[in-house]
C-alpha cells in the first residue's frame, strides 16, 4: 500500500502558510484537537512585505496581547493630496496597532504550536491534488497527505492554482519601502499615519510608523505597476525622506474577491490574502483574514464532527459574513478615488468638511461598526451601494 493510499491520513488538516490567516486556523483547530500542521516555507519569523497596521478590530478578535510586537498605537490619520492640502483629524483614542510583520506572525505562530498544532519550517509546498478522501500535498519530493487542505499561502497561493480555486479574482499592485529616517521625521510620524490620495486613476500613498522606521508605500492598478517605483520615490521625496536610507524595498500584488468567486471546494478552502479576502479602500486584509482562519476552522472542525461538507459551510459564511463589508468598501473606494481625476481631490475636499465621514472610518477600525452599516446610514446610499 502506497503512502497515498493509506487509510488514515498523516494529518486532519494541513495549513499551508504561517501569516495571520495560517497561524489562526491552525490555533483554532489545533484547540479543538484535531490533528493540525501548519508549513511554512521560510524560518520563522521572516519578513513579509507589508504595511504593518493592525487594526484594533482586529486585535479584538485575538485571544491573547498585541503588546510584545506593538511598535507604535495610531490615533489619527494625516490626509494629503499629493502631499499637499493636508489635514489631520484624530480619534481621541487607538485605532491600529503597528507592527512589523515578522514579529507579529511569529507571534501568531508560537499561539497556534502552545494550541498543539505542529509547525514544520522550510517545508515549501510545490502542489496540491485531490486524493479522493484526502488532499495529498507535493513538497518537493516528498508528500504529506491531510482529509483537509488550508490554502493560506498569499496572493500568489500555489493551493489556489493547484485546484483552480479563485478564478476571476481583481488585482492590484503595491510597494513598500522601510525607511530608516532622521529622528525628526520618526517624532512627527508617532501616533500618526498618512494617506496621500490624488494617484491616477486611483491608488494611494502611505506612511506607516514603526520603531526606528517609516514604513512608506504606493498602490495602483495591476496596470500601473511598472510605474510604482517613480511614484514611490516622488512620494518619499515630498516626505523630505529622499536622502533617507532605504533598509528594504519590495513589491506584492493584493487580489480582491468581488462576487462570487470559488474560494472552497472539496477538500480544500482558501484564506486571507489567497482568497482575495481584502478591502479596496484601505488595501487592509489582516482583519479578513484572522476572520476568514476562524470561519475555516470553525465549518472544518464541524466537519470533522460529521456535520455538513466544510467547503460549503465555509464560503457560505464569508458571503455572509465578510462579502458585504468588502463590497461597501470597493463603493467607498470608488467614491475617493475615482478614474475621474479631479473626483479624489473634490472627495478629500469634502472629507475634510464632513466629521461624519471620519468619525464613521474611526468606527469601523475600532470595531464598533462596520462598513456596510456606515454605508447604509446614509439614506438611499447602501441601495446605489448593491447592499
Amino acid at each position: 500500500m502506497t503512502r497515498e493510499q493509506r487509510p488514515n491520513p498523516d494529518y486532519d488538516v494541513a495549513v499551508v502558510g504561517a501569516g495571520p490567516a495560517g497561524a489562526t486556523a491552525a490555533r483554532v483547530l489545533a484547540a479543538r484537537g484535531l490533528r493540525t500542521v501548519l508549513l511554512e516555507k521560510e524560518q520563522v519569523p521572516r519578513y513579509k512585505t507589508c504595511a504593518g497596521g493592525i487594526p484594533v478590530r482586529t486585535a479584538s478578535l485575538l485571544p491573547f496581547s498585541l503588546d510584545p510586537v506593538v511598535e507604535d498605537t495610531v490615533e489619527g490619520v494625516l490626509a494629503s493630496y499629493r502631499g499637499r492640502r493636508a489635514f489631520v483629524r484624530r480619534a481621541g483614542s487607538p485605532i491600529a496597532y503597528m507592527v512589523m510583520r515578522d514579529r507579529f506572525d511569529a507571534l501568531l505562530t508560537r499561539q497556534a504550536v502552545a494550541a498543539g498544532a505542529e509547525l514544520r519550517q522550510g517545508a515549501a509546498v510545490r502542489s496540491v491534488r485531490d486524493g479522493g478522501d484526502h488532499a495529498v500535498l507535493d513538497l518537493g519530493g516528498r508528500t504529506l497527505t491531510a482529509r483537509y487542505v488550508v490554502g493560506a499561502d498569499g496572493a500568489n497561493s500555489v493551493v489556489r492554482r493547484s485546484l483552480g480555486l479563485g478564478a476571476g479574482l481583481a488585482e492590484c499592485a503595491a510597494v513598500e519601502a522601510e525607511v530608516a529616517a532622521p529622528v525628526a521625521a520618526l517624532a512627527a510620524w508617532r501616533g500618526l499615519v498618512n494617506v496621500d490620495l490624488g494617484y491616477h486613476p486611483w491608488g494611494y500613498g502611505w506612511v506607516f510608523p514603526k520603531h526606528g522606521l517609516l514604513s512608506v508605500g504606493v498602490v495602483l492598478p495591476r496596470d500601473r505597476a511598472p510605474d510604482l517605483r517613480g511614484e514611490l520615490r516622488a512620494y518619499t521625496a515630498s516626505l523630505g525622506l529622499a536622502d533617507a536610507p532605504v533598509v528594504l524595498a519590495r513589491g506584492h500584488k493584493i487580489c480582491f474577491r468581488r462576487g462570487g468567486e470559488p474560494i472552497a471546494r472539496g477538500r480544500a478552502l482558501l484564506l486571507g490574502d489567497a482568497a482575495g479576502l481584502a478591502d479596496e479602500f484601505t488595501e487592509e486584509g489582516i482583519y479578513y483574514a484572522v476572520r476568514s482562519g476562524v470561519l475555516a476552522a470553525e465549518a472544518l472542525a464541524a466537519a470533522l464532527g460529521g456535520g455538513p461538507p466544510a467547503a460549503e459551510t465555509y464560503q457560505t459564511a464569508v458571503d455572509r459574513e465578510i462579502m458585504p463589508e468588502l463590497r461597501a468598501a470597493r463603493f467607498i473606494a470608488r467614491l475617493f478615488y475615482g478614474g475621474v481625476r479631479r473626483f479624489p481631490r473634490l472627495a478629500m475636499a469634502g472629507s475634510a468638511r464632513a466629521g461624519y465621514l471620519w468619525r464613521a472610518f474611526f468606527r469601523v477600525q475600532q470595531g464598533a461598526s462596520t462598513y456596510d452599516e456606515e454605508v447604509r446610514r446614509i439614506p438611499g446610499l447602501g441601495r446605489l451601494a448593491g447592499l
